[in-house]
């Protein structure tokens, strides 16, 4: 190959993952429950990592809030309030009412009061990404 196809094939090839990325985010489930409150809706098997990514997706992507905004779990995986015969997490941008606890080293959504910044959330959805690809 040509020097200069190989060259626009490395300029390029990030746009690549990150719109795959981006696709897998934008298919997520995630409803507003009020100004604070949002769910994070099962869509298939989805482990913590699933769910904190679609939290991390609705604060910065769909609400344009800052990276370091701080979610936390407000209340663990459980039935749906806003698509019946499903799970979901209700995640909360404000703390009020939730013993907050730092993440420490067990990624969970089973334990009210969690927490990540936004930042670290969606992490998660490239990790997402990259486990898909393998």
């Amino acid at each position: 190959m040509s020097r200069r196809v190989v060259a626009a094939m490395i300029a390029v090839w990030p746009v690549f993952g990150t719109a795959a990325t981006l696709g897998e985010e934008d298919g997520m489930v995630i409803n507003p429950l009020n100004g604070s409150d949002f769910e994070v809706v099962e869509t298939r098997s989805m482990g913590a990592a699933d769910f904190w990514c679609g939290a991390g997706t609705f604060v910065e992507r769909r609400s344009g809030l800052s990276p370091r905004t701080l979610i936390y779990v407000k209340r663990p995986r459980g039935p749906s309030t806003t698509a019946p015969g499903r799970k979901a997490v209700v995640f909360s941008i404000n703390p009020g009412g939730l013993d907050v606890t730092d993440m420490g080293l067990s990624l969970s959504v089973t334990v009210p009061g969690k927490m990540l910044r936004s930042v670290r959330a969606r992490q998660f959805c490239r990790d997402a990404f990259t486990r898909s690809t393998k």
